[in-house]
């Protein structure tokens, strides 16, 4: 999808979605999916790493509001 992502040791990263993040955060909640908009960081949401069945639904549903 030619987004970044900042470098993390913990549970989460910080993906720069290069749109207004709380734009994509709503659009997101709306499909069920939880993320976190980051203020600091307009364009970025903190998203929790969890199980693979997870991570796809949310690289899934990603893609889609991208679209």
């Amino acid at each position: 999808m030619g987004l970044s992502v900042a470098p993390s040791q913990a549970n989460f990263v910080l993906v720069d979605v290069k749109r207004n993040g709380r734009t994509i955060y709503d659009a997101l909640l709306k499909q069920g999916v939880i993320v976190r908009p980051f203020p600091s960081l307009p364009t970025n949401l903190r998203v929790t790493l969890g199980k693979p069945t997870e991570n796809d639904r949310f690289v899934s549903a990603l893609a889609k509001v991208l679209a």
